[in-house]
Order: structure tokens, then C-alpha cells, then sequence
């Protein structure tokens, strides 16, 4: 049996912004727990036998050595060779989807892989000092989301922004299913109070799927959500290297930028929701 379970656990503060992954992998007999944090200049990664990894079967909580996180907030320990880490951050309450990411989807046996979102924001406090390096979380916000089963998509793109009172999350993919391929977008945007979704199980349609742009329709004429999100700095210069899964495997090298510049476009009809540029989206593209 293969199959891989991860929380993506996003802290932004004031000046810099840290995301670190729990997470296990196994493969037959072969388990691994892992940490991996990224930043705006470096990525890290360690492993732990996956004895060491712990997920509750109800409510939101993870642990991976002494590494554990929670609704309540994130602790981290970790003093190797190559990665000295340690802190603890405070979670406020959390800003949480209406239903299932997957919605019907949860439902269908043989997924690749599966989505969750676990907050869209929060308030955060805090300090995390890294291999010397202090980050400060007070007065920050935070984003988690999770994803299980035995592989990431082969091509995919994903961005996610806290902007004020505005978070968005937005992935799209091309996912395999019983021996068919097909383009499944999942977008969640919350905006002064409203909670909007756009996915392929409500109808969304991707009109724009590539390296630095996507843009998703749901709906017709004056009901019509439309979303646009496009990378805006050319060449990244700031995606750093992390493990993704891969039949079970964490054997995939794939690239994130914590801190990218990407612009941010939603309309509902003829009226603008809101059109942003942000200096610290996060942003993943890949396409094996």
C-alpha cells in the first residue's frame, strides 16, 4: 500500500514569512515522517522513522517527534546537523470553509490525491528562531491546508494570499481517474465577511492554465464569478526546493516561492470583488 498524508501550516508575519509541512509517506513497509520548512531564502528538510508520526483521527492535530501542531498553535524542536529550529506559534480561531474541500469528489474511491483546507486565516503569535535566524509572528496571519493519498498531480498550479481581510486559495490540475484525465480547479476566496467557491463540482470552467497565470469562470452573465491570478515577476528567482510524493514515495522535487509578486482579480457579474497585487503570495507550478 502507498499513500502519503500532509498539513501545510503558513505563518506570515510583519516582515517575513515561514511555511513548514508535517507530513508521512509510506510504501510498503517503508514509512518516513518528515518536517519541511521553506522561507523566502531557503528550504529545509528532515526525516524521522515514521514511528515517530502521530495525526488524530478527529479534529486537527499532528505530530512528528517533538514537532506537533494543533488548533491551538505549532511547537517546533528539531537540533540536527543541518537544522537548529525551535519555537512555538499561537493560533487565533480559525476561518474555516463552509464543507468539504473535495465536495462530492471526497466521495470517489482512487483519487490521486485529496484536499483539504483547514483554515483560510487566523490571527498568530509567536517566535520561531531558525538555524540562528529569529521570525517574529505577532500581529501575523496564518493559512493551513492538507493533502492525502498517493501522489501530487503531474501538473498543477497553485497560489494562495492573505490581503487584509481578503484570503485567497486557488489550485488547478490535471487529475488521472480510472484511465481518463481531466482539469479539476478547487478555488476558495474569502472577502470581508463573504465566502466564495469556485470548483469543478459546482460547474467552474478554466478558461487559463499555465506557468503564471490562471483563470477560472463559474456561472453566467450577471451570476458570474470569474477569477483571475497571474505571477507577475517573470523568472522566479526566490522557489526553493521541496520533497513531493510520488506512489508513496517522497521522491519528487518540486519548487515554492513563499514571498512572490502575483496579482489577484475577482468580479461577480460586472462588479469588482476585489483586484490586488501581493509582494508575498505564495506560489507553487509544476508540470512533469
Amino acid at each position: 500500500m502507498a499513500f502519503f498524508k500532509g498539513f501545510y501550516v503558513k505563518c506570515a508575519g510583519k516582515q517575513d514569512t515561514v511555511a513548514v509541512i508535517f507530513g508521512m509517506a509510506a510504501c510498503g513497509k517503508d514509512e518516513t515522517a518528515f518536517i519541511q520548512i521553506v522561507t523566502k531564502g531557503n528550504s529545509y528538510c528532515e526525516k524521522f522513522s515514521g514511528k515517530d508520526f502521530f495525526v488524530a483521527r478527529h479534529g486537527f492535530e499532528m505530530r512528528v517527534g517533538k514537532n506537533l501542531v494543533n488548533e491551538k498553535g505549532m511547537t517546533l524542536d528539531i537540533q540536527s546537523k543541518g537544522l537548529k529550529v525551535a519555537g512555538e506559534v499561537k493560533f487565533g480561531e480559525f476561518d474555516k470553509i463552509k464543507y468539504d474541500a473535495m465536495g462530492p469528489f471526497k466521495l470517489l474511491p482512487f483519487m490521486e490525491c485529496k484536499h483539504t483546507v483547514v483554515s483560510m486565516q487566523h490571527q498568530i503569535s509567536g517566535n520561531i528562531s531558525l538555524n540562528g535566524v529569529s521570525y517574529n509572528f505577532d500581529g501575523g496571519i496564518g493559512y493551513i491546508e492538507g493533502d492525502r493519498g498517493k501522489s501530487f498531480p503531474k501538473k498543477y498550479f497553485w497560489s494562495q494570499v492573505n490581503q487584509g481581510d481578503i484570503s485567497v486559495s486557488a489550485s488547478c490540475a490535471v487529475i488521472p481517474y480510472l484511465g481518463i484525465r481531466f482539469r479539476g480547479t478547487i478555488c476558495f476566496i474569502h472577502s470581508k465577511g463573504q465566502k466564495f467557491r469556485l470548483a469543478t463540482y459546482l460547474g467552474a470552467r478554466v478558461k487559463e492554465f499555465g506557468e503564471s497565470k490562471l483563470v477560472v469562470c463559474q456561472g453566467r452573465g450577471k451570476k458570474m464569478y470569474r477569477l483571475e491570478i497571474e505571477a507577475l515577476d517573470g523568472k522566479v528567482t526566490n522557489a526553493r526546493s521541496l520533497l513531493a510524493p510520488a506512489g508513496g514515495k517522497m521522491s519528487r522535487i518540486i519548487h515554492e516561492s513563499v514571498e512572490r509578486k502575483v496579482s489577484y482579480k475577482f468580479t461577480k457579474g460586472t462588479q469588482t470583488v476585489f483586484n490586488f497585487t501581493s509582494n508575498r503570495a505564495a506560489f507553487e507550478y509544476s508540470e512533469e
